[in-house]
């Protein structure tokens, strides 16, 4: 076996040379550095340090301040150096039946004995992955058509939303990167040639298309957009509501929302270098449905979605987006008590190594990476710097709404707020966001921001969680009118779900209704996250400092905003309460 390896390392020297002294490359000297660095670095078991950075700085002699985004030197270099060597091994009288192959959107060769050549065919390479080659080919990003919005009512007033509603969709997709949006002269305008959008794909090399209805219901618009692949599949859908007349940004924060949830996230697409394959299209597909389970679904929903990506992945185990969503679900279903940290950790790192070595500056990648470092395994500087590396692009709704809750956890409120607000802006609609706006002015004690924030004639029926700190700033502030009505709706909501009904029982308890809670208190299936909010509410201290004891050694997040919680002010005079929040703090280092 050593024997065999050495040979062929030989004879890839042997080729390379043939190569670099032949007519095609004699003359370009920057190829040829090019080619010679990446094939040395694969030989010597570098393959996975080859990145954009490290190439532009040691082949193109870059300062170490390049910046990739900007100056696409390798980029440009790669594509001539893949179309050289096909026209090389297309033209040339060979010696040798082994072709040094560099696979689309990988910058480390692979190594092959071509049968046609005379060889047994062998792929020698080192163990790393050298890249998603099967899912993205050679290309300039992906080609996207919007197509004309159909009003499913007559007025005139909601034919010119639906209008410029696709105005607004063109502009904010033109200007998402990694997405080339076909002009609206170049698609059809009639709603009944749009049956016939897919041919398209082939005359102007279309990937996706994008359509949707507007529908008026009483005060508000329903918005129904989806996107399909060139073979008529839908692979996203989503659905907006908004106000008819009281929301004058409406069809802007669909647009800007609608533009967050379709980002690509593969640096060599945003940056113009590759195009998606059509397995590449609907891998985004099962990864935007796990994110919206995520996101906005319960339990049950999050474990689905991770069934589904588990088997997408089983095909296509270099698609990044699959895998920082498959890190992200383990998390989600540790933070919701469904498994233990030390079971998320295990099942999310591998995923979260491999994405990070496939595409290092993935803003997706570095928040799994984030939720990976700080949710489980407490870790809050690492979890800080990856976070850092995700917000660079400034288009990734989720970086911005980690590194707002991280700063609420060490009392940065402004900080916090202000980074949330930057998400809003990117996708208003997203629940997460609203939690968190919520819950980092609950801790900050700007209880009239709150309420301000979050009226109690909006329904918040499916975020229980801002129901919940809603509830609390009313009955602080004495609001008992407001209090009770939002407590008899939210006990209404209940029935099903356990954290609906620990909330319900928590803010009764807070109002003088101690009941519920107790009787809750005795179930055995809610956290002791959930027991010490109950514990606290009616008034047992001992209790609740014995559940958070046993909260923070599972990891739980309630631990780590004792500092800052109101509801935990009666417990700061006890000793091991003292303790708990000095063994809870997150300190960031920064």
């Amino acid at each position: 076996m050593t024997q065999s390896v050495v040979e062929s390392t030989t004879e890839i020297g042997q080729e390379l040379d043939r190569i670099t002294t032949s007519r095609l490359f004699v003359n370009s000297a920057r190829l040829i550095r090019f080619l010679r660095f990446t094939v040395d670095a694969v030989l010597s078991g570098r393959a996975h340090l080859l990145k954009e950075h490290v190439i532009g700085t040691q082949v193109y002699d870059r300062p170490h301040a390049y910046d990739p985004r900007v100056d696409s030197v390798v980029r440009v270099e790669a594509r001539r150096l893949r179309s050289k060597l096909q026209k090389y091994y297309e033209t040339a009288e060979r010696s040798s039946a082994l072709k040094i192959v560099y696979p689309i959107g990988s910058y480390a060769p692979v190594f092959v004995v071509d049968e046609k050549a005379g060889g047994k065919f062998e792929r020698l390479t080192s163990s790393e992955p050298t890249g998603p080659a099967d899912l993205y080919r050679e290309g300039e990003g992906t080609s996207l058509a919007i197509l004309p919005f159909k009003c499913l009512t007559g007025t005139e007033a909601d034919v010119m939303f639906s209008a410029a509603l696709t105005d607004e969709l063109i502009y904010s997709l033109s200007m998402s990167p990694g997405f080339r949006v076909a002009a609206r002269s170049a698609i059809c305008e009639k709603p009944e040639e749009r049956s016939v959008a897919t041919r398209f794909s082939g005359e102007l090399g279309v990937h996706l298309f994008m359509q949707g209805t507007v529908r008026r219901d009483g005060g508000r618009y329903r918005v129904i957009v989806e996107m399909y692949d060139s073979t008529g599949f839908v692979v996203w859908s989503d659905r907006f509501d908004v106000a008819t007349h009281t929301d004058p940004c409406s069809m802007e924060r669909i647009a800007s929302a609608i533009a967050a949830r379709c980002r690509f996230d593969y640096s060599p697409v945003r940056s113009m270098s590759v195009s998606p394959s059509l397995a590449a299209i609907r891998a985004f597909g099962v990864a935007a449905r796990a994110r919206r389970a995520i996101d906005e679904q319960g339990p049950s929903a999050v474990a689905d979605a991770l069934r589904l990506l588990t088997a997408t992945v089983a095909k296509h185990p270099d698609d990044t987006r699959l895998l920082s969503a498959t890190a992200d679900s383990h998390v989600e279903l540790f933070l919701r008590g469904m498994i233990t940290h030390e079971a998320a950790y295990e099942a999310a790192k591998p995923a979260v190594n491999r994405v990070l070595l496939l595409d290092e500056i993935s803003s997706e990648g570095n928040c799994a990476a984030a939720g990976v470092q700080g949710w489980l395994r407490w870790n809050w500087p690492k979890a800080a710097a990856h976070i850092r590396v995700a917000l660079e692009p400034g288009d990734l709704v989720r970086a911005d709404y980690l590194y707002g809750t991280l700063l609420s956890y060490v009392g940065r409120f402004d900080e916090a707020l202000s980074r949330l607000h930057h998400a809003t802006g990117l996708d208003s609609f997203a629940q997460p966001i609203k939690i968190s706006v919520a819950r980092t002015l609950f801790f900050a004690r700007r209880y009239d921001s709150l309420m301000e924030t979050f009226s109690e004639k909006d329904d918040y029926t499916n975020n229980i969680d801002v129901v919940r700190y809603l509830g609390l700033a009313y009955i602080v502030t004495g609001a008992r009118e407001k209090a009770t009505r939002l407590i008899e709706r939210t006990a209404q909501s209940a029935l099903l779900s356990t954290p609906r009904r620990v909330i319900a029982a928590e803010l009764e308890a807070w109002s003088g209704r101690p009941y519920v809670a107790a009787r809750l208190l005795e179930d055995k299936t809610i956290t002791p996250g959930e027991s010490a909010l109950l514990a606290v509410a009616l008034g047992d201290h001992a209790a609740a400092i014995a559940s958070l004891d046993t909260a923070r050694r599972r990891r739980d997040p309630l631990v780590l905003s004792l500092q800052f919680d109101s509801r935990f002010d009666a417990l700061r005079g006890y000793e091991r309460f003292g303790a708990l929040v000095k063994q809870s703090r997150v300190v960031l280092h920064e």
